[in-house]
């Protein structure tokens, strides 16, 4: 693309216009011409007269396409367009970033681009997940965190503090044997005509990805259970002896009742029998937890309990447990298992991580977090 100066533009059109205006006169005459005026042009008459005589034998005032490789637009200008229309910036991919540079009459490439940002300096981060929230769940959610803070205290040193003998606990949401794939990228390169072997060309995938849900639970006396979490998925497995083989099971309001009293209860006091606290149970706001069965279960199985409506209002980014599952997905994110049981020896290896010491400073930042979300009228908190 041309990157004619004005200057340059403005004698050409000026040597033009002469030469329109007076049709009979020569390239010497118009030098002369110039030469004579209010404003002549820095240059030396033989300079001047070169000029004169190019611009007349070329009659544009754009410059002549040269051969070779165009000269790069990768100019400063060029690279403030490129930082403007990236940077801090949402869906500002090459692709999107080069189209609108174009629709607005910068003709680039998505190469020149990318060049133009490795210049800059700028690096790519990949956004972070969260929950979406309505107008309602704002108000919810600050509604829940005054409440919180008023029943379980802001302080260690309150006398209603309580956050010591919470146990929160969560599902971990499924963790997958291999890792995701862009099918975009599957592809095979070969020479046109080139028979390609089958095993090269044929990706045998699975219909659904197979994965393990796992359970766990935090408390200031550390992760629950201590070693591994429990694997939720193999549990339900080993209820399916009355089920039909490969038939999928769901987790319903009578197994979920049974997993508190085999699994979760036990191993939750096995943990706080030796501090002497009673334990308050807080799970997630789910239909089923709501249940008067799973109510009842809870009610023989704990003295106290963070009520579903009180204790979740969308609070993904207070409670703890999110925080850790958030955290091991994070690490294993990539990795292909071999089978179930390497996923969840190396599952157990990150949650062991997580000591004692670190989940009671976890769950002391309760009430600042709580306190920050009515601060922020319910917006969503980040740990930046």
């Amino acid at each position: 693309m041309p990157n004619t100066s004005p200057e340059k533009k403005e004698f050409r059109s000026l040597v033009l216009g002469l030469k329109a205006l007076n049709s009979s006169w020569s390239a010497s005459q118009i030098s002369t011409f110039l030469r004579q005026s209010e404003n002549p042009p820095l240059l030396k008459s033989r300079q001047l007269l070169t000029k004169v005589k190019r611009t007349l034998t070329r009659n544009t005032i754009d410059d002549r396409q040269r051969p070779g490789r165009p000269i790069t637009i990768s100019t400063p200008i060029f690279q403030q367009q490129v930082k403007t229309s990236m940077r801090l910036k949402r869906g500002a991919s090459i692709k999107n970033v080069t189209a609108n540079l174009n629709k607005n009459g910068t003709r680039c490439s998505t190469y020149t681009v990318y060049k133009a940002a490795r210049k800059l300096k700028l690096k790519w981060f990949k956004t972070r997940k969260s929950q979406k929230l309505s107008y309602q769940n704002k108000i919810d959610r600050v509604d829940c965190a005054k409440r919180l803070r008023s029943k379980f205290g802001v302080s260690r040193n309150a006398k209603n503090w309580k956050w010591d003998r919470v146990v929160n606990t969560d599902f971990s949401g499924v963790f997958t044997l291999q890792p995701f794939q862009n099918k975009r990228n599957d592809g095979i390169w070969a020479e046109e005509n080139e028979s390609i072997p089958s095993s090269l060309i044929n990706a045998p995938t699975d219909k659904f990805k197979k994965g393990i849900i796992f359970w766990g639970a935090i408390s200031s006396n550390g992760l629950i259970p201590v070693d591994a979490p429990i694997s939720l998925t193999k549990w339900l497995h080993e209820k399916q002896y009355h089920v039909k083989k490969n038939k999928k099971m769901y987790l319903t309001g009578d197994l979920y009742s049974k997993f508190l009293i085999e699994e979760a209860a036990p191993a939750i006091y096995e943990v706080l029998e030796n501090s002497g606290a009673t334990p308050i149970f807080q799970d997630e706001k789910d239909n089923k937890h709501r249940t008067t069965l799973i109510k009842n279960t809870v009610a023989d199985l704990f003295d106290e309990r963070i009520d579903p409506k009180t204790g979740d209002a969308k609070f993904a980014d207070i409670w703890p447990i999110e925080k850790v599952w958030g955290a091991i997905k994070e690490k294993v994110r990539g990795q292909e298992f071999d089978g179930e049981v390497d996923l969840e020896e190396q599952v157990a290896v990150y949650w062991r991580t997580f000591t004692a010491e670190k989940c009671r400073q976890m769950m002391e930042k309760i009430p600042k977090q709580l306190k920050l979300v009515i601060d922020k009228n319910g917006e969503q908190i980040f740990n930046d």
